[in-house]
Formats: C-alpha cells, sequence, structure tokens
C-alpha cells in the first residue's frame, strides 16, 4: 500500500567489508505474500504456524477479466465457481483457489494498479463472501490468492471475506503473478513462506507445477 514501499540499504561491499549484503525494510503484506489466520482474526495461527503440507496443494485458477475489465469492482461469485466446475471439473479438496482477474498487467502503474478514486477508495478485483463461505463449506479449500492487493474487492471497508477465511483457520496469497499461464485445472502450487516469527503473514515465491 502506498506509504508501505520496501526500502533497501547496502550493509556491506566486498570492496569495503570482503561481502556484499543488503538491509531491507519491509512490511509482512508487501509484494506477493500471505496473509496468516491471525492477520485478522484474534488468537489465529501465525506464519511459523503454517505446516509445510498446507503449503504445498492442489490449485484451480477462476478467470474473472473479462469482467474485471468493464468493473473494477468485480468478484469472484458462487455463480462463477459453478460455471468453472462445469467446464474443468470438480475443485479438490484443500486446493487453493486462485482468481485471475488480468490485474498484474497494472502492477507497473501503482495508481492503476490500486484503481483509487477521488475519494480513496480503491478499486479492484477480488472474492464475494458468498463465495469463500460456499468454498469453505463444499470444498474444503486451504487457501483463496488473488493477483491483486487483496482477497476482498478494493472497495470493501469490512473485510468480510478476510474475516471469513481466516476465521476458518486458512490463508490469503496476494499479488500472485503469471496466473493466466497454469492450467485451470491440475496445477500444484509451492507457497514459499517466509516465516517471520509471531508473523501475521510473510513474503512468499510462489511455484506452480503441473
Amino acid at each position: 500500500m502506498a506509504g508501505q514501499e520496501a526500502v533497501r540499504r547496502t550493509a556491506g561491499t566486498i570492496e569495503n567489508d570482503g561481502y556484499y549484503e543488503q538491509e531491507w525494510r519491509i512490511n509482512e503484506h508487501a509484494g506477493t505474500h500471505v496473509d496468516a489466520p491471525a492477520h485478522f482474526t484474534a488468537g489465529g495461527r501465525t506464519a511459523p504456524e503454517l505446516q509445510p503440507s498446507e503449503l504445498v496443494t492442489p490449485a484451480v485458477v477462476i478467470g474473472i477479466a473479462v469482467r474485471a475489465a468493464r468493473n473494477s469492482d468485480a468478484v469472484v461469485t458462487v455463480d462463477d465457481i459453478r460455471a468453472f466446475e462445469r467446464q474443468y471439473g470438480r475443485i479438490p479438496d484443500d486446493a487453493a483457489v486462485l482468481m485471475y482477474s488480468g490485474w498484474g498487467a497494472k502492477v507497473s502503474d501503482p495508481d492503476a494498479y490500486r484503481g483509487t478514486d477521488a475519494a480513496g477508495t480503491l478499486h479492484f478485483p477480488g472474492f464475494g463472501q458468498d463465495a469463500c463461505e460456499w468454498l469453505l463449506r463444499h470444498r474444503r479449500i486451504r487457501s483463496l490468492g488473488v493477483d491483486t492487493l487483496s482477497i476482498d474487492p478494493g472497495n470493501s471497508a469490512t473485510f468480510d471475506t478476510h474475516l471469513i477465511l481466516t476465521g476458518a483457520d486458512r490463508y490469503g496469497l496476494e499479488n500472485l503473478a503469471n496466473l493466466d499461464r497454469i492450467p485451470r485445472n491440475g496445477a500444484t502450487i509451492f507457497v514459499g513462506l517466509i516465516p517471520y516469527e509471531r508473523g501475521s503473514g510473510g513474503q512468499a515465491r510462489v511455484l506452480a507445477t503441473w
């Protein structure tokens, strides 16, 4: 978010110190990252408490890019999920359900990526709370992921999807890239989470294979 950009400095050079290193100051929720349950749920698990078995999961990609191009407040709905399953098959249990909105094309333009209007409200796609509840109840999902700043749509002031997901002891993935390059169903993702001590989340390198 604005004002939370990562800052780095050179802390050592080969010429002066015999080795090269950098020092970083970074918010846990900058860049591609995980939202641990503790991020929105009091007493929820922190980043180090997420187990490797939870961070290697099957993945499906639900595309809403056409609708998002017309409406920056678009959300993934239960109808989108049902349409996905008719075409690509059932979402497996313990899957990461990922939203592809095409928003990654805006990442080099922070204002466009945030979609901030004159009143300061953000506008970008996310998951609707009904879709989140349906996936938890009927498909026992492990996580939700998005190619935007938040699993909630940008115009949300109540963060309902975050509250529902983390309240169910599940985690979110935000600012994902290249979701258009992986299969809609049949991939496995590996979430290389930095387990910051008592972290509400942390940066992650997310890789996919199929």
